[in-house]
């Protein structure tokens, strides 16, 4: 007959626990030793099976066994998660310890035994088995494993836009915002504008006094925003404002497939050079459409000799006085109106893009693009249900355990 105890049992516990995860451990090692050794496509199998089933066995092998273990992660950093299960049950050994010297403190066995209900190390090992369930199960969900593959159909519309970026040095104004430059805020609509975005492609170009391309046309949207979050100003070293040579740029990156196709340029307006007329023929000729977004005040600002380094003083004339750069909303306007689009200025720190986007949403298409694409599986739902299961038997274990003290 087992000894009634009112006092926690951690050391029997701890041994129970150790001895579980020891098994645990253990299977997880042999297993991964297995399956890092268990390659079908090796000739060893030869000595396993007859000659006459050989290949047969290799096919089938290669086809339901190789594949079929070949998984990984997409977030494997949430196993970080794992070291919870410690850091809670050291917080529960301290507790326990704590509580045990509170309950000895009342004296003999028999006055516990008049105050207090028993304690078993059964319960409080299947409460510390269910959490540590939980917590596996969930990190083991939000690391993702994949693995097989399955066919999935894939549409898009198939537009494409792209952004010409005035990167000159007149973008380092701050007239919009004391805190933040003309491009600071250029990138950020354009970031607002990728998210809006509906399946069409995108590519973005840079100008200065030349321009260059900065992301040919692409669906991939998150390249799109990372390359937007890159742009600098001193990533071209010819300064200046070259409209005419912006728009030619940004006409050679478009598809010869006849679908629709729509130009953003971006820059507050001031131009240097000349070509624009030619360029936008080229543009109306090549059927893209041109919209225009002006960023600056009327009033302008000082240009700084260094966007990150107010104090490091603005640049100067010949003249002595400091460059003033101003938006330029006349010139954008004659340049939308002779490519038959429009132009959208604005001195705010969060432009209204609506135009602009209804613009995009009101492209003319044409067909959708519909294919079957590869992709690996995902199967985070198996170990969040088995987490949830957990959960409920923890919660479940751990009130019985409350309506017993």
């Amino acid at each position: 007959m087992n000894k009634s105890q009112y006092t926690y049992p951690i050391t029997p516990l701890l041994k129970k626990i150790f001895f579980f995860e020891g098994i645990f451990i253990a299977v997880c090692l042999v297993l991964g030793v297995i399956l890092k050794s268990l390659d079908f496509k090796k000739e060893w199998v030869k000595d396993l099976v007859p000659a006459s089933m050989q290949e047969n066995v290799k096919e089938v092998a290669n086809a339901y066994v190789n594949q079929s273990l070949d998984f990984s992660f997409l977030h494997p950093a949430f196993f970080w998660i794992v070291l919870g299960i410690p850091v809670f049950f050291g917080i529960e050994w301290g507790f326990m310890r704590w509580k045990n010297k509170k309950i000895n403190a009342l004296g003999s066995v028999q006055t516990q035994a008049i105050l207090l209900p028993e304690i078993h190390v059964k319960p409080l090992f299947w409460k510390y088995f269910w959490l540590r369930n939980t917590l596996f199960f969930l990190a083991f969900s939000l690391a993702q494993p994949i693995f097989g593959e399955g066919k999935v159909t894939s549409s898009g519309r198939n537009a494409e836009i792209l952004i010409a970026l005035d990167i000159s040095n007149s973008m380092n104004v701050r007239d919009i915002s004391a805190t933040e430059s003309r491009l600071s805020i250029a990138k950020r609509s354009l970031i607002q504008l990728i998210n809006s975005l509906r399946g069409e492609k995108i590519g973005i170009c840079v100008f200065a006094g030349n321009a260059y391309v900065q992301l040919p046309l692409t669906g991939d949207y998150d390249a799109a925003k990372m390359y937007v979050n890159e742009i600098e100003t001193d990533m071209v070293s010819e300064q200046g404002t070259n409209i005419g040579e912006a728009l030619l740029n940004a006409a050679r990156m478009y598809s010869k497939a006849k679908n629709a196709k729509l130009l953003l340029l971006v820059t507050d307006g001031e131009n240097h050079e000349g070509g624009i007329d030619e360029s936008v023929q080229i543009l109306k000729d090549t059927k893209v459409q041109l919209a225009i977004l002006g960023l600056g005040t009327k009033d302008g600002g000082y240009v700084p000799n260094d966007p990150y380094k107010p104090e490091f003083g603005y640049k100067i004339l010949e003249n002595g006085k400091k460059v003033v750069s101003k938006l330029n909303p006349k010139m954008l306007a004659e340049i939308a109106q002779k490519a038959n689009g429009f132009a959208v200025t604005s001195a705010s720190s969060f432009p209204d893009l609506e135009n602009i986007v209804n613009q995009i949403r009101n492209l003319k298409t044409g067909e959708t693009e519909v294919s079957d694409v590869e992709v690996k599986q995902n199967w985070y739902q198996i170990p969040l249900l088995l987490g949830m299961v957990s959960l409920v038997l923890y919660m479940g274990v751990g009130k019985k355990l409350k309506v017993k003290s």
